[in-house]
Parts: C-alpha cells; sequence; structure tokens
C-alpha cells in the first residue's frame, strides 16, 4: 500500500469558496459571487466567537497592573477573558472572578483599594478590562484570552493565496457553514436545500465544540510490576 508520506493537506481562501458553492451547485461562480462570499466567511467566524470560544485563538498573556488604577485597555482584537489571576510580586497567583455589567455596575465605591479580586470586560470595539478593589500595589495580570479569528481580507496577497487562520479539523465545519451562509443569498437555491445545509452546519459545528470540551487523555505510569498494579 503507497501512502502519500505527507500531512500538511490545507485550505486557502480560494479552496474554501470553491468547495461551499460545489455544496450548494447551480451557475457558475462569477467575481462578485467570490468577494459575497469572503464577506460572509468573516460574519460567520465572528458568529463562532459569539457562540463560544474556539481553542486555537485562545492565548496567554500578562497585564503590568499599577496602584490606584482600575482601568486597562487590551488588544483591539480580544473577544474575551477565559480565566484571569492576579499575581503578586513573589509569584504567588490568586484565582479571579468574572463579573457582568450589572454587578460591576452597583459596586458603590470602585477606587477601595486592596488585592484585586474581580474583573469586568467591557467588550468596545477596543475592550476596557476593569478590576475591583483598585490594585493597592503593583501586580501582574495574568489570563487567557480569546483573540479574533484573522480576517479573510482577499483570495491573494502579493501573488499567494491567502489561507485561513482556521486549524485542520474545523475545515469541514468552515465549508459547511460557508455553503449554507451562501446558500441563503444565491438565486435559485431551494428551501429544502437551504435547510440540508444548515443541518449539515449546525451538527459540524457541534462535533468541532465537542473536541475543543474533551479533556486530553492522561495515563499515569504504574509504579507496581504490573500494569494493573
Amino acid at each position: 500500500m503507497a501512502l502519500s508520506g505527507t500531512s500538511t493537506f490545507t485550505l486557502t481562501v480560494n479552496d474554501v469558496i470553491q468547495e461551499a458553492y460545489d455544496r450548494i451547485g447551480g451557475d457558475p461562480i462569477l467575481g462578485y459571487d467570490v468577494r459575497s462570499a469572503r464577506r460572509s466567511m468573516n460574519i460567520m467566524f465572528s458568529d463562532w466567537a459569539n457562540r463560544g470560544y474556539n481553542q486555537w485563538t485562545v492565548e496567554y498573556k500578562t497585564l503590568a497592573i499599577t496602584t490606584g488604577t482600575i482601568q486597562y485597555t487590551l488588544d483591539y482584537d480580544t473577544v474575551d477573558i477565559i480565566n484571569a489571576n492576579i499575581q503578586t510580586s513573589d509569584g504567588n497567583e490568586y484565582a479571579m472572578t468574572a463579573l457582568g455589567l450589572n454587578d460591576y455596575a452597583v459596586i458603590s465605591n470602585k477606587t477601595t483599594q486592596a488585592r484585586p479580586t474581580q474583573y469586568y470586560l467591557q467588550r468596545l470595539n477596543t475592550p476596557v478590562l476593569k478590576i475591583y478593589p483598585a490594585p493597592d500595589q503593583n501586580y501582574t495580570l495574568t489570563y487567557y484570552r480569546m483573540r479574533k479569528i484573522e480576517d479573510i481580507t482577499a483570495s491573494t496577497v502579493s501573488g499567494v493565496e491567502q489561507n485561513i487562520d482556521v486549524p485542520f479539523r474545523a475545515f469541514e465545519c468552515m465549508c459547511a457553514g460557508l455553503a449554507y451562509y451562501l446558500s441563503k443569498k444565491r438565486t435559485g437555491v431551494t428551501a429544502q436545500t437551504q435547510q440540508i445545509l444548515k443541518v449539515d452546519y449546525e451538527e459540524a459545528y457541534q462535533r468541532l465544540v465537542a473536541g475543543d470540551d474533551t479533556p486530553s487523555t492522561r495515563i499515569i505510569p504504574s509504579t507496581g510490576n504490573s500494569f494493573y498494579s
């Protein structure tokens, strides 16, 4: 049996667009169809961010916290904070609790100083992190954030086909999703076909999310002579 010996398969923007239109069928693709498809991909990625976190976009970050300062501007592409801890100068870390807008708004004296224990993420175009209590000394905030998936800006960049900021195991979800999105805009697509494409997309998305939520297997070596001891 002859195998390829490679595992580098990937999809470019053009590949995904072509695959999506192949699933829909119908008329040949025109120039406007490609531009419309790129726009739909970016809209779909924003919906993925709203549905929950995508593991491949989660990054570890640190932020210098200064005495008395309760508000900090984060990177513009921050979508959410998954976990945050406050680190003291001796290296000890203490978990922080996330607050919603209402919980943060009812805090009467936001300038009370102590070690910060809570945070509120204000999701503006440039996100702002607010912490409480106000820091009584300098700290380091360590956190995991979810960033935006990088934009689809063109089919080619400097003559090279543009790749996509999505990992291999999300390819099916991405193609199925784009096919469904485009089916809603393409003339001649029946309601029945749209529904089939929607179901395919939702099933692919659920498989992707289930994979993110499934912990890796951890094997603890045996200390005895038998594997089962």
